[in-house]
């Protein structure tokens, strides 16, 4: 199971630009901490135009929206 080992401080998020980025902040710490190596390190990764978490977020917001 996930656990937190960072403590995250609670804000009142006023700016939808503020959300999007600390939903990716958050998204982008957990992903780099639970993917496998084998698909972070996949061949053509640097032709990419978006990182994966920025598809997570992407598709997580616009579901929330």
């Amino acid at each position: 199971m996930l656990e937190f080992h960072k403590k995250y401080s609670i804000k009142e998020i006023i700016d939808l630009k503020d959300f999007i980025t600390v939903s990716y902040v958050t998204i982008d710490d957990i992903y780099q901490n639970i993917t496998p190596t084998y698909i972070k390190e996949r061949r053509n990764i640097n032709d990419c135009i978006l990182s994966d978490s920025e598809i997570i977020t992407i598709s997580i917001v616009g579901e929330l929206f």
